[in-house]
C-alpha cells in the first residue's frame, strides 16, 4: 500500500473514532438527563439480594408415604436407591430387583430384575444411578456398562486399567473407584488412588475408553491427616464425585474445599469458601496408627466433634446449589456422637457461595437428599416401609 493510502485510512479511522466518541458522550448525557428529570415516585430502585440468603431460614417438615400395593421393599443390607435426573421418580435396588416409585402419585408403578449372570449382568453392584432416557448407570469396578428398564445391556466400558494407570503411582484397579458417567459426552469421571499414600487423582476417560486426564488432587492431601489406621482396620476421610448441572465436582469431607471440573473447556480448578458460620474444616491432630480397637475406637471419637461436610444437591426451581455439614455435639456415655449440629449453605448458579445457616430444630442428619419441585426430600424407613421427609424452606 502506497503512503498516500496509509494516510487516508488512519484518517478514516480516526474520523470513525472520534464520531463514535462523540455519539457516545450525547448518548450518556441524554441518559444522565432522562434519569434526572425521572419524578421522585418513578424512580428505579435496585434491590441488591442479601449477603446471606439464609440468615432468616425458616422450614417445615412432612412426612409422606408411599403406596406399594402387593410389592415389599427389602431393607436388608445391601440395597441402593437412585432418584431419576428431574426428580420424579425413585428406585429401589436390592437382590437383584429394581423398583420404581412415582414420586408425583407416591406409588409404586414397576419393577423389574436384572440378570445375576450372562451378558446382560451389571456385575457386582456397589450401587447405581438413574439417566435421563430411563435406562441406568452401574460403575462396577472392571465392567461400567449402562442397562435398559428391561435389563438389557447396552453399553459397557473394557478398561485396560493397566495402560490407563501406567506413567503414574496408583493402583491400576482403582481406575475403576467412584466411577460415574457424563451421559451428554459418554465420558467416564473417576478417583484412582495410590493405596499406601492415600494420594487422589482425578482420572477423565474418554468414550473411545483412552485416559484424556490424570490429575493430582493435592488439595486433598491434608485428608491424611485423620486418617486412622490399626493392623486391622483403617477409617479416612471420604472423596465425593458427582456431576451436577454439567459441572463435576469433587469434594471430600474433611472441610469445605471444592475441585470444579469444567467439561466442555477440559478444566479443572480448585475453590475454597469463606464461611463465617460453618467451620472451613476440620482441625486438631489424632493418632495416625494405633495398637488395638480400643484404641481405635477412642481416636474415631476425637472425629466426632469436628465438621463433616457432604455432596452438592442442585434445585432446578430456584437455579441453586445448597450442602449440608455437620458435627457432633452431644455424646452417649460411651462416647459416640448422638446428637448432631446440622448446617445448610447456599450457592449460586456459579458457584459462589451466598448463603449459610445452622437449622435449628434438626438434630440428625437428613439421608438420601434431592430437590424435587423447589423442595429437599429425603427418604427415611417407617418401620420397613418407604416414607419421605418434605422439607419446604422459606428465606
Amino acid at each position: 500500500m502506497s503512503t498516500s493510502k496509509t494516510n487516508l485510512a488512519s484518517q478514516y479511522s480516526l474520523l470513525i473514532f472520534e464520531l463514535m466518541r462523540k455519539l457516545l458522550s450525547i448518548l450518556a448525557l441524554a441518559l444522565f438527563a432522562a434519569c434526572a428529570e425521572k419524578p421522585n415516585s418513578e424512580e428505579v430502585i435496585v434491590v441488591e439480594e442479601p449477603k446471606n440468603i439464609l440468615e432468616n431460614l425458616s422450614y417445615s417438615i412432612d412426612t409422606v408415604l408411599v403406596d406399594t400395593g402387593n410389592e415389599i421393599l427389602d431393607f436388608s443390607f445391601g440395597y441402593s436407591t437412585s432418584t431419576s435426573p428431574e426428580g420424579r421418580y425413585f428406585y429401589f435396588l436390592n437382590n437383584l430387583k429394581i423398583q420404581k416409585i412415582d414420586l408425583d402419585q407416591l406409588n409404586l408403578i414397576s419393577f423389574f430384575s436384572l440378570e445375576k449372570d450372562g451378558p446382560n449382568s451389571p456385575g457386582h453392584i456397589f450401587g447405581f444411578y438413574a439417566l435421563s432416557d430411563g435406562s441406568f448407570f452401574f460403575p462396577t469396578l472392571h465392567r461400567p456398562s449402562i442397562i435398559t428398564d428391561q435389563g438389557l445391556k447396552i453399553k459397557s466400558w473394557n478398561l485396560d486399567k493397566e495402560e490407563l494407570a501406567e506413567g503414574f503411582p496408583i493402583e491400576p484397579f482403582s481406575m475403576g473407584n467412584r466411577v460415574i458417567l457424563d451421559p451428554k459426552r459418554h465420558n467416564l469421571y473417576s478417583l484412582p488412588m495410590n493405596i499406601e499414600t492415600r494420594d487422589y487423582y482425578f482420572a477423565v476417560i474418554d468414550s473411545l475408553e483412552n485416559r484424556k486426564k490424570m490429575v493430582a488432587l493435592t488439595e486433598f492431601k491434608r485428608a491424611n491427616k485423620y486418617l486412622i489406621r490399626s493392623d486391622a482396620e483403617q477409617k479416612g476421610e471420604f472423596l465425593h464425585l458427582q456431576q451436577v448441572n454439567e459441572l463435576v465436582l469433587i469434594s471430600c469431607t474433611v472441610g469445605n474445599g471444592t475441585y470444579i471440573y469444567v467439561p466442555g473447556l477440559d478444566s479443572l480448578f480448585y475453590r475454597e469458601f469463606l464461611h463465617e458460620i460453618v467451620p472451613l474444616e476440620k482441625t486438631g491432630e489424632v493418632k495416625n496408627k494405633v495398637g488395638g480397637r480400643a484404641e481405635f475406637e477412642e481416636e474415631l471419637k476425637k472425629l466426632n466433634h469436628q465438621i463433616n461436610y457432604q455432596t452438592f444437591l442442585w434445585d432446578e426451581k430456584s437455579q441453586r446449589y445448597f450442602r449440608y455439614a455437620s458435627r457432633a455435639i452431644r455424646f452417649d456415655e460411651d462416647g459416640w456422637a448422638k446428637e448432631f449440629e446440622i448446617f445448610l449453605m447456599a450457592y449460586s448458579k456459579d458457584l459462589e457461595l451466598i448463603g449459610e445457616t445452622r437449622l435449628e430444630g434438626l438434630s440428625k442428619i437428613p439421608f438420601g437428599l434431592f430437590f424435587k419441585d423447589g423442595k429437599l426430600w429425603s427418604y427415611v424407613n417407617v418401620e420397613d416401609e418407604l416414607g419421605f421427609a418434605v422439607f419446604t424452606f422459606d428465606f
